[in-house]
């Protein structure tokens, strides 16, 4: 699966060079780079959470599983309502570390600078992203932040995250990771240049979702429901057609009451949501799985 790793990084560089480059296109081509990406990985990585937990669950498990995901995502629906520029800076926050763990799955033993060498590295390529963007950034996140005034503290905060990152990343392994150097040659400039939904959503499916969901089938093919591709594949079908069932509806109809930005901002909102409890589950997977203390 590494190969398959590295062909669709390589196909996430060659979108944003495409998006890049042109000097304008029909928002149904992103809209369309976008779903295939969503429906594809970056919804179905987070679909077996309840596997990943406990690989053969029973029907008491699967229901207090469902019973704590869905009391954490309706925890944090009251925090938007009540507090939405806390919650905007606790996603912000908690992405930054999910997305920062999956450059470093491969790391056998965790020590504690780990965990800032994740949320730093995480920040890093987040940071990119909204930065690369302004006008598009400013336009979905000025409804709750005035994100101009904090432009050029941005960029500065972004070049500490990458050489607190980079110094982690040394302190950690006695050297910087040769697909560090890829990242940061090739990755971050074209993130920085494309457009904001396109640039997320190739940084979101390829360098985190797919890795994530390697890392689960290699955990779960241990188990005979799960041995195969085709039988890993039909776990990630239930939770999967739920959440994007539940992301079209909700988008559908947002569309009739929301101007273009607002529907945008909804869209990070329920990403956010649906986030909040598979970042926590998937972060105990993972400590877990490298201290080789997972029980069946």
């Amino acid at each position: 699966m590494k190969s398959t790793e590295n062909l669709l990084k390589v196909i996430g560089l060659a979108i944003c060079l495409l998006f890049s480059l042109m000097p304008s296109y029909p928002q149904v081509l992103e809209l369309t780079v976008i779903g295939i990406v969503l429906m594809t990985v970056g919804i179905p990585h987070g679909a077996i959470d309840h596997l990943t937990s406990k690989p053969n669950p029973s029907s008491k498990d699967l229901i207090f599983f469902l019973i704590r995901y869905l009391g954490m995502i309706g925890i944090y629906i009251l925090l938007w309502i009540l507090f939405p520029l806390l919650s905007l800076a606790f996603f912000l926050l908690f992405s930054a570390y999910h997305f920062g763990q999956s450059h470093f799955f491969e790391r056998k033993n965790l020590i504690f600078t780990d965990y800032f060498l994740y949320l730093t590295r995480g920040s890093f390529f987040i940071s990119v992203i909204l930065l690369g963007d302004l006008e598009m950034t400013q336009s979905i996140l000025n409804p709750l932040i005035d994100f101009q005034g904090i432009v050029p503290y941005a960029f500065y905060a972004m070049g500490i995250f990458l050489i607190v990152s980079l110094v982690l990343e040394w302190k950690s392994y006695r050297l910087i990771k040769k697909s560090t150097w890829v990242d940061l040659v090739f990755l971050a400039p074209l993130l920085f240049i494309s457009p904001l939904m396109i640039s997320f959503i190739v940084y979101f499916g390829f360098w985190h979702a797919f890795p994530s969901m390697k890392l689960e089938y290699q955990f779960l093919k241990a188990f005979p429901p799960y041995n195969s591709i085709k039988k890993f594949i039909y776990q990630l079908l239930p939770f999967s057609l739920i959440s994007l069932i539940g992301i079209g509806l909700m988008v559908y109809f947002g569309q009739q009451y929301l101007e273009s930005s607002e529907l945008l901002l909804l869209f990070f909102i329920l990403i956010s949501l649906i986030s909040f409890p598979h970042v926590i589950y998937m972060d105990r997977f993972v400590r877990i799985i490298k201290t080789d203390r997972y029980s069946t």
